[in-house]
């Protein structure tokens, strides 16, 4: 072994212990946020602390993790000798753009609104519940699609 496969093998798990840290962060922060906002939904008078603490938890923790989560995951990719062209790889980078573009465009905006409609009129009044029905339904093909993400990387299946 050279000095540099001794640098790389010594690198590569901490890549992937940082990526699968990075995923726990943003799918658990991402899943929580399905029950405190059931469990709002049941006492409203806390809904827009709830709504505001899980802005809050998408913007500094889940956001930022998801982000960085290609940072590691290409990384391993091009030190472990993966192709990128494999169908797991290139699955999981498609889905997870198709993730990043409905979280930017549809589930934040949702959100905000969420959060203004409830300010402005209630929890009762119908732009709030159309707005918590989007962004239920949005919340529901986001899990949908992380949980395949993880399936591809946990199964690596080929063709």
């Amino acid at each position: 072994m050279t000095a540099v496969d001794l640098d790389l093998t010594f690198v590569y798990p901490w890549l992937k212990f940082a990526h699968i840290l990075l995923a726990i962060v943003a799918v658990g922060f991402n899943f929580s946020y399905a029950i405190l906002i059931r469990r709002a939904s049941r006492e409203p008078q806390h809904m827009g602390h709830v709504l505001r603490s899980v802005k809050l938890l998408d913007d500094r923790f889940a956001t930022p993790a998801y982000v960085l989560l290609p940072v590691p995951g290409l990384a391993m990719v091009f030190i472990g000798g993966w192709d990128i062209a494999d169908l797991w790889i290139l699955a999981s980078l498609v889905l997870y753009g198709v993730l990043v573009v409905i979280g930017l465009f549809m589930y934040s905006p949702a959100l905000r609104g969420q959060i203004a409609a409830l300010d402005a009129s209630g929890p009762d009044s119908v732009e709030f519940r159309s707005l918590t029905t989007r962004g239920n339904a949005v919340g529901g093909v986001i899990a949908l699609i992380v949980v395949v993400i993880i399936g591809l990387m946990v199964l690596k299946p080929t063709l």
